[in-house]
């Protein structure tokens, strides 16, 4: 059989793959606003363009000082330690402005999205989020 090294790096190589569109490189919300035309290069070497509506209304939901803090696109993690259909988001910033889009009173870091949460947050926010897959 295959040893549990082999599986490990077969795996790893399973979710580069399906994880293609992730950023190379991520931009704060301030430095997508300044771009004339708001791109990201993909790790496939794509250009990624953003919506700018999108970035104004994140920009409408955070306040000024927190957006060189809040990075586009904005991570959502799949990750089947917390069951189907959930998504995971992470980063503090960015876990404050989705829970204000969505209307969430309380939340904590990580935030825990489920379907219909996040079938309503692709929907505004389409171009500026990414959903990535995760080992579990």
């Amino acid at each position: 059989m295959y040893s549990e090294d082999y599986l490990e790096k077969m795996l790893a190589e399973e979710y580069r793959v399906i994880n293609r569109h992730a950023p190379y490189v991520r931009k704060s919300l301030r430095a997508l606003l300044r771009e004339r035309v708001p791109i990201i290069i993909l790790r496939d070497g794509t250009r990624h363009m953003v919506r700018r509506e999108e970035l104004r209304l994140l920009a409408s939901m955070l306040e000024e000082d927190k957006w060189d803090s809040l990075m586009i696109p904005i991570i959502l993690e799949v990750n089947p330690r917390y069951g189907e259909g959930a998504v995971v988001v992470r980063d503090p910033v960015a876990s404050l402005v989705i829970a204000r889009l969505l209307g969430i009173k309380e939340y904590s870091v990580p935030l825990i999205l489920f379907r219909p949460q996040l079938i309503e947050l692709r929907e505004k926010l389409r171009t500026t989020t990414t959903v990535l897959f995760m080992p579990g």
